[in-house]
């Protein structure tokens, strides 16, 4: 089946005739088909389309003839790519029930965001808020901000982004994730909607952190954003099915009186890489980042 690829053209025109813009940011973008499209370095997943911004690939899933209720940036691992996280959240899915999705390529580093986060405002950052103000000044989009859903080190700069740009952010989803950097470079007021997923039978990312990386615990990263949010210390507690065909089960607490929501639930016997069940991860994160 022919795809259509998306491709913003970064410089200007010098051929006569090129033509006046279909975008509403000032930039022409050229809808090229290709029988054999690859997005990165990777083919493109049905239902998807790749966008070049600013020097990198994204694949998008959802087009500029819809309205949608909001925009969900997807974030991947570490190594990793974007048809992985594409399927661990499954973004058809997500398309299908309203929301633009978008999955930036990371930067190709041996992390792949800049996600360790200190005083200054990293690179990766600039490109996700430039690329969520594109996103609104282009397609039809339900208010202004974006919810950011990161797997594995794309949970890392999902954390980096709530540090950093809180206020273009309704919330993150961070799966086997934590906040990545120093504490005391995260001073932000401004509350976002929090929910994390990890496993304590996760080695590769352990849920207690590690000193290698400056990698927090989770406990830690979740007090973080309670004193942020401004949570009361009490907190509800939800059985919720596995979100593999192998888990026991999940357990997910909920503070109380926050300005956003805060959650974290407990995943059982999930190794990090596994076979997620997206509709099951919905299930979960669906209320604490009000979606419908």
């Amino acid at each position: 089946m022919t795809k259509i690829t998306q491709i913003l053209i970064l410089t200007s025109c010098i051929i006569s005739g090129c033509g006046g813009s279909d975008s509403k940011g000032g930039e022409p973008i050229v809808e090229q088909n290709n029988n054999n499209p690859v997005c990165g370095i990777r083919a493109i997943p049905e239902g998807a389309n790749c966008l070049k911004f600013e020097g990198r690939d994204n694949l998008v899933f959802g087009d500029t003839s819809h309205n949608y209720k909001g925009l969900i940036l997807t974030l991947h691992g570490a190594p990793g790519y974007m048809a992985k996280v594409a399927g661990i959240f499954d973004a058809p899915m997500l398309a299908q029930k309203g929301y633009l999705v978008i999955i930036p390529d990371g930067n190709g580093s041996a992390w792949e965001w800049d996600s360790s986060t200190n005083t200054n405002t990293s690179d990766d950052t600039h490109y996700i808020s430039d690329l969520i103000d594109y996103a609104h000044a282009n397609y039809t989009i339900e208010g202004e901000k974006a919810r950011i859903f990161g797997y594995s080190a794309g949970g890392f700069m999902a954390y980096t982004l709530a540090c950093q740009i809180p206020e273009k952010l309704n919330g993150i989803v961070a799966l086997a994730g934590q906040f990545r950097g120093d504490f005391n470079a995260c001073t932000t007021s401004t509350a976002v909607a929090i929910h994390h997923l990890h496993s304590p039978s996760d080695t590769d990312v352990p849920i207690n952190g590690r000193a290698s990386g400056k990698i927090a615990s989770v406990e830690n990263t979740i007090n973080h954003w309670l004193a942020i949010n401004g949570c009361a210390p009490q907190f509800e507690q939800t059985n919720h099915p596995g979100v593999t065909t192998s888990s026991s089960g999940t357990v997910t607490n909920t503070w109380q009186n926050c300005a956003s929501p805060v959650a974290s639930s407990k995943l059982f016997s999930v190794p990090h890489e596994s076979d997620y069940l997206a509709d099951k991860l919905y299930l979960i994160y669906q209320q604490s980042m009000a979606l419908e």
